[in-house]
C-alpha cells in the first residue's frame, strides 16, 4: 500500500490564559492511498484538530508531516495554502458557499485556482454534478435555494474539482437528516470506490460503516485502529463488528 501522508511525533499544544492544552501527543499515523479512513474518539479527544494538521489547515507545534513525500509541517502560509488547493478537498459540516454566486460558479472558482483553462474546469464540475445527481436546474441555484443534502453534494463536487490526493470531511453529516445522511453517504463510498483516498471525521456510527479503517482518538493519541473490507451494503456482520471495537475502545 502506498503511503500518501506519515506524521512522526505529531504535538499540538494550545494556550488558554497562561494553561498549556496539550491536544495531540506524538501521533504517529500512516494514510494510505485508496483507503477511507474514518477518525472517531469522544468529544475533545482531537479528532478535528488531527484532520486539520494533515491537512495542512493547521501547523502543528512539534512533529513532521510528510504529505506525498513533501514535509509540509515546514512550509510557509503562503507555501502551504499553494499544497492545499492542488493536494486537498475539503467537506465540512457546513458548506461554507459564496452567496452571490450559484453553485456552480462557487466550483469554478474554486477550480480556477488550480487550473486556468476555464473549459476544462466547467467539464470537470458538470461531470461531477453529474455523478452526485445535483441536475444543471440544481447546480444553478444559489445555496440558500436548496435542500441541505444538495448543498452538501454540490460541496462534495467543490472539494473534488481539483482533484485532490486526499478528500478531507469534517462531520459531513452532521447537519443532515437521514435519508441526506445516506445519499451523501453513497456518494462518498462511490467515489473511494473509484479510488479517491478520503479521511473522515465523524462521531456517527453509520457514517463510520463507510469507512475501510477506523482509528480512534483517545486524549490525544491513537488508541485503537480497526480494519475492514471495503464497505458493502450486504456485509451482516460490519455493524456488529464496529460496535465491538468502539465499545473495546470505552466509546
Amino acid at each position: 500500500m502506498k503511503t500518501i501522508i506519515e506524521t512522526k511525533k505529531l504535538c499540538k499544544t494550545f494556550s488558554n490564559e497562561g494553561v498549556q492544552q496539550h491536544i495531540l501527543r506524538n501521533v504517529d499515523v500512516s494514510i494510505y492511498e485508496g483507503d477511507f479512513t474514518v477518525i472517531m474518539g469522544a468529544s475533545g479527544a482531537g479528532k478535528s484538530t488531527l484532520l486539520y494538521a494533515l491537512s495542512g489547515m493547521d501547523k502543528p507545534t512539534l512533529g513532521e508531516i510528510h504529505f506525498c513525500g513533501e514535509e509540509i509541517s515546514r512550509y510557509s502560509d503562503d507555501k502551504l495554502a499553494v499544497f492545499r488547493r492542488k493536494n486537498c478537498g475539503f467537506i465540512f459540516q457546513q458548506i461554507y458557499m459564496m452567496d452571490k454566486m450559484s453553485l456552480m460558479d462557487n466550483v469554478l472558482a474554486s477550480g480556477l485556482l488550480v487550473n486556468k483553462d476555464k473549459k476544462a474546469v466547467a467539464t470537470r464540475a458538470q461531470e461531477l454534478f453529474k455523478k452526485v445527481n445535483l441536475p444543471e436546474v440544481t447546480y444553478r441555484k444559489f445555496a440558500s435555494q436548496i435542500s441541505g443534502g444538495e448543498a452538501q453534494r454540490a460541496g462534495i463536487v467543490r472539494g473534488l474539482i481539483n482533484k485532490p490526493s486526499v478528500l478531507f470531511a469534517d462531520e459531513p453529516t452532521g447537519a443532515l437528516n437521514s435519508a441526506n445522511s445516506n445519499a451523501v453517504l453513497d456518494v462518498f463510498s462511490s467515489f473511494n470506490q473509484e479510488g479517491q483516498s478520503i479521511v473522515m471525521v465523524t462521531h456517527d456510527l453509520r457514517s463510520a460503516l463507510r469507512g475501510n479503517r477506523i482509528l480512534y482518538l483517545k486524549d490525544g493519541q491513537i488508541a485503537g485502529e480497526c480494519n475492514l473490507d471495503a464497505y458493502t451494503k450486504e456485509d451482516p456482520n460490519r455493524r456488529d463488528k464496529v460496535n465491538e471495537f468502539l465499545k473495546s475502545m470505552g466509546y
